[in-house]
């Protein structure tokens, strides 16, 4: 099995919080260049819901023109309402793009009922094919499994992104792999999804460092799980750092120093000062992990 990987990108912002083209033309390529299979653009890491609909149409647009049919390429789409979802749509799907991803409403609370129109209905307007998306740490809903195997029964739902728990990822697994496109998203135990048979992995830590991704899916695939256990623990050192210096500040770091230009996240989200860059730079898991994707030397002096 080659195990397809899907990098969740961020949305580069220029300093007046508009799209940042040429830093998302390079966020692109470095995926493509490390031979990620697909792009989720829009998705959480691209935090659309926080864009204005001028800055996610100009995603959309400038996303598909880099992947150019060199891979997948996903939409984020999932918004508060139906109609404010279909009309992300109907924005989407203006370009050639592969896939739309429907996060859970957020904000108010709907019943599964409620949830199961809500799907059934995008799925029948949509002319694109949809995946839903299942992320209950933020939208603070959960896709019930007996949900999930309702709505795939539609046929233009062709599968599911989940960011759960390891065990509710496997059950999940072990109860509708074989009936629809699962895609799970946890990055701390792709080597595990292998041994599982899965044959998609998602996340955004993959779009930071998609080299070092696709090595570790590679050694598995391989059966050289001693070597991905080894790119493992060097992928996941970076998260406590992150999480420590504050996610998106930690990646605009990262991709600035990769020289992938933009700010990862808009305002209220504060950026770190030089110093806190420093930081985060000097951590030798950052350090190493930058220099396999770069290949050179990380400097961590502040500018």
């Amino acid at each position: 099995m080659a195990t397809r990987l899907i990098s969740a990108i961020c949305t580069p912002l220029d300093a007046h919080g508009q799209l940042h083209a040429d830093g998302l033309r390079a966020h692109v390529e470095a995926q493509l260049d490390a031979g990620i299979d697909g792009i989720l653009a829009a998705g959480t890491m691209g935090l659309m819901q926080l864009q204005t609909d001028q800055t996610y149409q100009q995603l959309v647009e400038v996303s598909t023109a880099s992947v150019s049919g060199r891979g997948e390429l996903w939409v984020g789409v999932g918004d508060t309402s139906y109609q404010r979802t279909l009309a992300r749509i109907r924005t989407a799907e203006r370009y050639p793009v592969d896939g739309l991803v429907v996060l859970t409403p957020y904000l108010m609370k709907f019943s599964q009922e409620e949830l199961r129109s809500y799907y059934w209905q995008l799925a029948d307007a949509a002319q694109r094919p949809l995946f839903l998306y299942d992320l209950p740490g933020l939208t603070g809903t959960e896709l019930s499994v007996e949900l999930i195997e309702q709505v795939i029964q539609h046929p233009n739902i062709h599968g599911l992104k989940c960011t759960r728990s390891w065990q509710w990822t496997v059950d999940l697994w072990n109860r509708i792999g074989d009936c629809t496109r699962m895609v799970p998203a946890q990055p701390e135990r792709v080597a595990d999804l292998i041994r599982l048979g899965v044959p998609d992995n998602l996340d955004g830590l993959f779009s930071l460092f998609p080299h070092q991704s696709r090595a570790l899916a590679d050694a598995a695939d391989r059966g050289d799980f001693g070597e991905a256990k080894r790119l493992q623990e060097e992928l996941s050192a970076f998260l406590p750092i992150a999480r420590e210096a504050g996610l998106f500040g930690a990646v605009t770091a990262v991709l600035n120093a990769m020289g992938i230009p933009g700010d990862m996240a808009p305002e209220p989200s504060q950026r770190l000062d030089d110093q806190q860059c420093a930081h985060v730079l000097a951590q030798a898991p950052v350090r190493r992990l930058i220099e396999n994707e770069t290949k050179r030397p990380v400097s961590h002096s502040s500018t």
